[in-house]
């Protein structure tokens, strides 16, 4: 039986610090809120770590200090801007609902129903049999070190998790099957909500157009980290790429689907 607990006390601040902004919004990145690793200005995520070490964030209320007190980088609903705290924010907003720690909240209702036994939030120095190590290259030495000073202890909400490509494949089956959200809600997730530099997205996921229709993926990165996997369901084809090194695999995932589809 999983514990329930009652929201961290020191959310409480948030009210006051932030302004209102809606759900969708988070999920869209058009909240506005002080991003803690805005990509528009920073490079380098493990300069995070600096005045904050990085075994310190082993929960997601530990990443406050990080955008608390920073000023609105723009009007809630204002612009779509891709932003980290915003899914720190959605994490926090369902460990309050649920009265569970974000990592059992998704156990119990995405990871178990989708049959994804090999996936998890774990903390660096609690990994469980099986997990790889990631790598950063020193471009000074030609040397890989680890990167565990490189990131949270612990993921969120906006990434971290440890998965497999066998696990991912099982998340989009479930997705699709209805297992884990009602029709309804999937088709507002897969449908494009709002456009960006980049591309259109939906409720977490990004979309590229093939002729008559939207394929959804998800992509991440992190260092020494990368990742991305497509589906599209009318092909029945799954492509995903993940790496424990900056590899590039959006690159690669993008010429395999080039070859299966012809250049559609």
């Amino acid at each position: 039986m999983l514990e329930r607990r009652r929201p961290y006390e020191d959310h409480r601040e948030l009210s006051e610090k932030i302004p209102r902004v809606t759900v969708r919004q988070l999920l869209t990145h058009t909240s506005g809120v002080p991003d803690y690793f805005d990509e528009s200005v920073m490079t380098e995520y493990a300069e995070l770590w600096v005045e904050l070490p990085n075994y310190r964030i082993r929960r997601f209320c530990d990443l406050l200090p990080l955008f608390l007190d920073k000023p609105m980088m723009y009007p809630p609903g204002e612009r779509f801007q891709y932003n980290n705290s915003g899914y720190v924010l959605l994490g926090l907003a369902i460990e309050a609902v649920s009265g569970l720690p974000f990592d059992c909240y998704l156990q119990e209702k995405v990871f178990a129903p989708a049959g994804m036994e090999r996936t998890g939030y774990y903390e660096l120095d609690h990994l469980p049999e099986g997990c790889a190590s990631a790598y950063i290259l020193d471009k000074a030495t030609g040397e890989y070190y680890t990167n565990i000073y490189s990131v949270d202890a612990k993921g969120s909400g906006a990434g971290g998790a440890f998965t497999t490509v066998g696990d991912v494949r099982r998340l989009w089956r479930a997705l699709m099957d209805g297992k884990l959200l009602g029709p309804e809600s999937r088709q507002q997730m897969l449908r494009e909500q709002v456009k960006g530099k980049w591309g259109s997205y939906g409720y977490g996921s990004w979309f590229r157009s093939r002729r008559d229709r939207l394929v959804p993926f998800f992509q991440g990165s992190d260092p020494g980290v990368s990742f991305i996997s497509s589906h599209d369901e009318v092909a029945g084809q799954t492509i995903t790429v993940v790496s424990n090194f900056g590899d590039e695999v959006w690159e690669i995932e993008a010429k395999i689907d080039a070859l299966l589809h012809d250049g559609s």
